[in-house]
């Protein structure tokens, strides 16, 4: 136990991280802001983060493995075109528990406009998406053309019917509605 307490004190720190994006969004976020929400000092966000960068990045790089761990335990023993939806679909909030993760992660992605670093790290995970849904996508449907075309189109609709759904302009269920749509028509 006594081994993996700094583990889960640095967790608790990226959680808190986290926590300060969903309430008062990402410029609300300072060691101060963070070191208040985790119910520590500032000193101690300082002992795991020298500076907010550090912090900021820590946090996003454990939402993205976060993600990549979800989908492996979500997609296993699932056919590959369950895999795929579950991977394309993935970011749209089908439930209200999830939406305040969604609208971070959406929130790091507006800040990586500006954070080259948060940027890099953005754009290397939806790479990796890209590459497995085009995987994916060759073995559902073998003819097609340009698999990685059509993966790239496919995460891009998810993408932009997400925001949709953030901002209120569609419902969830909407959203995965003309997704499914989507998918069908380009997998078969």
């Amino acid at each position: 136990m006594a081994g993996t307490e700094p583990d889960e004190r640095r967790t608790a720190i990226i959680h808190a991280v986290w926590q300060v994006i969903a309430e008062s969004g990402m410029g609300a976020v300072s060691m101060r802001n963070v070191a208040a929400a985790a119910g520590v000092s500032v000193g101690r966000i300082q002992y795991w983060f020298r500076s907010k960068d550090e912090l900021l990045r820590a946090s996003l790089e454990a939402m993205v493995a976060g993600a990549g761990e979800r989908h492996t335990a979500g997609t296993e023993g699932v056919d590959d075109r369950e895999a795929l939806w579950r991977l394309i679909a993935g970011p749209i909030p089908l439930a209200e528990s999830s939406r305040a993760m969604v609208s971070v992660f959406y929130q790091y992605v507006g800040a990586g406009i500006s954070h080259p670093g948060l940027a890099a790290m953005l754009a290397e995970a939806k790479e990796g998406a890209e590459t497995e849904a085009a995987r994916l996508l060759e073995r559902i449907a073998p003819g097609i053309a340009d698999p990685r075309q059509a993966a790239r189109s496919m995460m891009a609709t998810a993408d932009g019917l997400t925001m949709r759904v953030l901002i209120g302009g569609l419902s969830a269920a909407e959203a995965e509605h003309a997704l499914r749509t989507e998918v069908d028509r380009v997998a078969g």
